[in-house]
């Protein structure tokens, strides 16, 4: 049901999770329809949930934002680990997260709800296993296969770490710089970065996103060095190679 937490139904359900998960952390929950939807976790897969726009969207409820909430997985090589964070990205009615112990799909533990830190917050590192998130009150996603962080450390960042959907226009605003290292190349316009991103956005909105990213890492000079300041932290905190695979 729409207003419960989200439980498979039976072994069907249970093996179309494992299949699509692969092992991996997902993200369920159930369509206008009842049906069950997966979203199988990776650092270049996050899941980003709104009321329209996202991996995961509820058109049909007003409380949740248009951009709600994500949950991101990264990965962390000393020590080997992978970690799963919610973060509510300043929804109007809130984010809560609790986790949970399923048996065969049954509940046989839950823990008490919390809310989830709004950005620009840190976001919340998820404990091993399940979690249920409840979006404005009254939508539920099941975060689940969350393993074990032996290495967890409330300081292992230096740096806040960007959205999802921030991440996007960071990885376009330094698309060149990576494309050819060494090289004295220009950044992108608002307007080059906004027509590569999957969903598009308009130009305006990636001038907000950016002006987000210059308050988040307290960059304070004019339009264009800021720019560049941010490519350069970018480069040797944020991203890699890989972000470009």
């Amino acid at each position: 049901m729409p207003g419960e937490p989200v439980r498979p139904d039976g072994a069907a359900e249970l093996a179309r999770i494992a299949q699509v998960a692969g092992g991996q952390p997902y993200v369920a929950w159930r369509d206008a329809d009842g049906v069950l939807r997966i979203h199988a976790l990776t650092p270049r897969a996050p899941a980003t949930v709104g009321r329209v726009d996202g991996t995961v969207s509820f058109p049909a409820h007003r409380k949740v934002s248009r951009e709600h909430a994500e949950i991101t997985l990264r990965t962390y090589g000393d020590p080997p680990a992978v970690c799963v964070y919610l973060l509510d990205t300043a929804s109007k009615h809130g984010t809560e997260h609790r986790s949970v112990r399923l048996r065969q799909g049954v509940a046989v533990e839950t823990g008490s709800w919390m809310l989830a830190p709004r950005m620009p917050a840190r976001p919340a590192q998820l404990d091993a296993g399940e979690h249920d998130v409840r979006l404005a009150g009254e939508r539920f996603l099941l975060v689940g296969g969350v393993p074990l962080d032996e290495g967890r450390t409330s300081d292992r960042d230096e740096l806040p770490q960007p959205t999802a959907r921030q991440r996007e226009v960071l990885v376009e605003l330094c698309r060149p710089f990576f494309a050819a290292p060494g090289e004295l190349v220009a950044t992108p316009s608002n307007a080059q970065i906004a027509a590569r991103l999957q969903p598009p956005i308009g130009p305006e909105r990636v001038s907000d996103l950016l002006s987000d990213l210059y308050r988040l890492y307290d960059l304070r000079g004019t339009k264009e060095q800021n720019r560049l300041q941010l490519v350069a932290l970018a480069q040797r905190h944020l991203l890699d190679a890989g972000d470009y695979g």
